[in-house]
């Protein structure tokens, strides 16, 4: 089925009352509406028109490269999910690779395509399991993708490369674990957006991984003081979520 948008709704009612079907946006708008319902990504009824519409321009535009990474962008954050089982967040972060690698074939210069090309393929990686996604070779591809986006706009999504280079380093298996490099990269992702959240999430993960229970806590309490908007605020949202999963693993510890 087409997606219309809100404002096209009465006008779509109207023409299929007289038998003539109704136009679909034009692609500009349509991926403006896009960008719209990405900045409420956390309101279910605005995830589901985004998945939609999501859909339906890739089948109108497959080689549209605005449409692609959005796309890729869509994916991640339906792979991010902590809510959604550990095999379908798999799947979804495949889905979000290849559309995103298709992003970048049509414009290798651009930092989008390489950006959500890594971090999709890391939470393909996550539910593939480890150890077998480095049988894969997915190591190398995930560093070519996430240095070359940094490389073309470091500060491109508020300066999260770091932010994924730290959860890359904490995640890997030993003894290619790396939890120096890994509290580097977070705390420089911090330094370059004071309220990044999810930086202080996984810092705090890798912290409690580390026996650092106290320190884990002090970034914790941190988020969980936060009050989003600062930068995205869904993407802040998700974050102090993820940080209240973390509480009971915290307290255990400080027993």
């Amino acid at each position: 089925m087409l997606w219309v948008s809100a404002p096209l709704a009465t006008i779509a009612a109207t023409v299929v009352a007289v038998g003539v079907a109704a136009p679909a946006p034009e692609l500009p708008a349509a991926i403006a509406h896009l960008d719209d319902l990405h900045r409420r990504r956390d309101d279910r009824a605005a995830w589901s028109e985004q998945q939609r519409l999501v859909q339906s321009l890739i089948a109108r535009a497959p080689s549209d490269h605005g449409v692609l990474w959005r796309a890729a962008r869509f994916y991640f954050w339906a792979s991010d999910d902590p809510s959604v089982p550990k095999d379908q967040r798999s799947r979804w972060g495949k889905d979000g690779w290849d559309l995103a690698e298709r992003a970048i074939a049509i414009n290798p210069n651009d930092v989008a395509g390489y950006y959500w090309a890594a971090l999709c393929m890391g939470n393909y990686a996550m539910g593939l399991g480890v150890v077998k996604a480095l049988s894969q070779g997915m190591e190398g591809k995930f560093r070519d993708r996430l240095s070359r986006a940094q490389a073309l706009n470091p500060s491109y999504e508020s300066s999260s490369a770091d932010t994924a280079w730290g959860r890359f380093y904490d995640k890997l298996p030993w003894p290619k674990r790396d939890r120096k490099k890994a509290e580097e990269h977070l705390r420089r992702a911090i330094e370059l957006n004071p309220y990044a959240l999810r930086a202080r999430v996984y810092l705090a993960m890798s912290f409690l991984d580390s026996g650092r229970a106290v320190e884990a806590k002090t970034l914790l309490d941190e988020v969980n003081a936060a009050v989003p908007g600062h930068y995205d605020a869904p993407e802040e949202r998700r974050a102090k979520a993820m940080a209240a999963g973390v509480m009971p693993a915290l307290y255990a510890k400080l027993k």
